[in-house]
């Protein structure tokens, strides 16, 4: 299946790995991680995990919580104040379920400029928007959002986002390969879609590289301030260990199973904890999907059966998503299948 729909993708490379309860039922690559050199794309092969990085973030503040650093219902100052006497009261919940009120993207232009703002540009936009709409009233996905909540957990921890990220949660899981920083020399090469036109070069898509064949290499960003919403790189074996955790298996030092519990709870803005609910099959699924510099990746859980799916690749177009959810179904096939198989004693 993940050799059939990489190739129905036109994808250069993709990995997965499923997870039934606390076993690894598959773990594979297929296809490459760079069509120049022809390395092979591995389960360790390690990808940018773009918004999937939120999850990561919502952990560690989590985290922060359990240990007494953070509050839920803490309010997050400097944003909306706009020089008003009594600014919106906007929470560390707010933050962590979409719903504070902000913009998706700010007035940031990264995606074009390729130019991520650092901690003092993000304050200062932060400083002086206007939140459109009230705090806990609707649901708006903001990435400038887990900047904002990145910003929180520094004060919060007294660290740095991807030294508090290591500590807390990365390496009591065992995810060796996942982190945030300012280098791509071990990450996978992502490319743009085959034979799609490029804007001008007067204003390229950010980090459109050098050509190779059909295709243009996606450049390495450094997301700076906003690496807590999206800049997190990863492999499908240290994300598998993401979802066994979270299914509730291992890691009770990073965050215990009544909170991994409400994390998969839906909250007022029809979020959970930093994981996107929906209903499938009469089960309820914890998701989240992310692309970030030409690389996507998708994280799907589903609690009741205790089934994960994780599926990581290397270009614009490949739709993760879709391939998650034809293994989760594959999974659930085969155990239907295995209930109906009669006895033969």
């Amino acid at each position: 299946m993940l050799d059939s729909a990489r190739e129905s993708q036109d994808v250069p490379g993709a990995s997965a790995v499923v997870i039934r309860e606390d076993e690894v039922v598959f773990a594979g690559g297929s296809g490459v991680a760079d069509l120049e050199s022809a390395s092979p794309m591995t389960v360790d092969t390690v990808l940018y995990m773009g918004s999937v990085t939120k999850v990561l973030t919502a952990i560690l503040a989590l985290k922060l919580v359990e240990d007494g650093r953070l509050g839920l219902d803490d309010a997050v100052p400097g944003i909306a104040v706009n020089g008003q006497r009594e600014a919106p009261v906007v929470r560390v919940a707010h933050l962590l379920t979409h719903s504070a009120g902000l913009e998706r993207e700010g007035d940031f232009g990264y995606w074009f400029s390729g130019d991520f703002p650092d901690a003092a540009a993000l304050r200062e936009y932060l400083a002086d928007t206007t939140l459109r709409s009230n705090p806990g009233d609707s649901l708006h996905y903001s990435n400038v959002g887990y900047g904002a909540l990145g910003l929180a957990i520094e004060q919060a921890s007294q660290q740095c986002f991807g030294e508090a990220l290591r500590a807390r949660v990365l390496e009591p899981l065992g995810m060796s390969k996942t982190g945030v920083s300012a280098s791509g020399e071990t990450v996978a090469t992502g490319y743009t879609p085959a034979g799609r036109i490029l804007p001008s070069q007067r204003r390229p898509f950010a980090g459109v590289g050098r050509r190779v064949g059909d295709r243009h290499v996606r450049m390495y960003h450094n997301a700076r301030a906003m690496s807590p919403a999206f800049g997190a790189h990863t492999s499908a074996r240290d994300l598998g260990r993401l979802a066994m955790f979270l299914l509730g298996h291992g890691g009770d030092t990073v965050l215990s199973s009544e909170i991994r519990t409400r994390m998969h709870e839906r909250q007022a803005s029809g979020w959970g904890l930093g994981l996107r609910l929906q209903r499938r099959t009469g089960h309820t699924v914890a998701r989240h999907d992310g692309w970030f510099a030409a690389h996507r990746s998708h994280l799907l859980l589903d609690i009741d059966a205790g089934i994960a799916v994780v599926v990581q690749a290397n270009s614009d177009n490949a739709a993760t998503g879709k391939l998650a959810d034809a293994l989760y179904e594959a999974v659930l096939r085969l155990e239907q299948e295995r209930v109906q198989v009669p006895d033969a004693s």
